[in-house]
């Protein structure tokens, strides 16, 4: 083997030495990602379920996510528990399949 054929060899064992270490680390680094990502989409799901309130502020029929929630603070209510509504423990809002909704009790 001459110098040009060893040098050949040597740059090509380099470099398939540098590729699988990006590989590597590439494949862990994937790895990684997803398992935040699946961190993340727990803590926003335990998050979106927990911030699930009524649309309005007097019998409520549907629910929206609470940062969405109108400002009831000057608002009274009728203290009648009308029928169709959430009233008087009639719902609760839920998080249901990336949703608010009413989960209405029998």
């Amino acid at each position: 083997m001459n110098k040009k054929g060893i040098f050949r060899g040597i740059i090509i064992l380099t470099v398939l030495i540098i590729g699988g270490f990006f590989l590597f680390t590439s494949s862990n680094q994937l790895e990684n990602g997803l398992e935040k990502n699946k961190t993340v989409m727990n803590v926003l799901e335990n998050y979106m379920e927990e911030s699930c309130v009524p649309t309005s502020c007097c019998h409520a029929t549907s629910c929206i996510n609470e940062n969405l929630k109108p400002n009831c603070s000057n608002i009274l209510c009728t203290m009648e528990c009308k029928p169709g509504t959430m009233d008087c423990g009639a719902g609760n809002c839920k998080w249901n399949n990336g949703n608010c909704e009413v989960e209405w009790n029998e």
